[in-house]
């Protein structure tokens, strides 16, 4: 009797919330790691051209924003349920006396130096941007342009000369 409001709104479309929601809360392990990303200090950034990185164990981080903001440490363990890294050495204790790992969020640390251990983490770092070879083909482009004219202006005064 009563449809769904939603679909005969938009369509049979769901709306823009859900399709956030679908995409980030409740995505599949593998998109849900890549989401666990933090930006590269400036250093970093220079060296490799990009913003940011996924996080990986053994990579070290800073924290810049919240309650640790300063600390600075190599991350220990990695929680793709809470986009979240726990940081060597950043321990809270519970009321027995039991020490257990902080978790902070991904987005408040700025990678300071990285793991190089695996080789297919370097070579996608050393790989170019896709706006770097986007210009390198435009720059590419103007100059064939460039030079198309001035080879049709000297075909055209050799066919002069004859």
């Amino acid at each position: 009797m009563a449809k769904n409001c939603e679909s005969s709104i938009n369509g049979g479309m769901m709306k823009p919330t859900k399709n956030r929601n679908n995409k980030i809360y409740r995505a599949v392990n593998q998109v849900a790691s890549k989401q666990i990303c933090a930006p590269l200090s400036k250093q970093l950034r220079k060296n490799y051209e990009r913003r940011r990185i996924r996080i990986m164990t053994d990579d070290t981080v800073k924290v810049i924003r919240g309650e640790y903001k300063g600390i600075t440490g190599k991350v220990s363990k990695i929680s793709s349920d809470s986009n979240s890294v726990a940081i060597e050495g950043n321990k809270k204790e519970k009321l027995k006396g039991e020490k257990i790992d902080v978790y902070i969020h991904s987005t408040n640390v700025v990678i300071t130096a990285l793991n190089t251990n695996d080789k297919w983490r370097v070579k996608i770092l050393e790989k170019k941007p896709k706006s770097k070879i986007k210009s390198m083909k435009d720059e590419a482009k103007k100059k064939d342009a460039a030079k198309l004219p001035d080879k049709k202006k000297n075909n055209k005064k050799k066919g002069e000369k004859k």
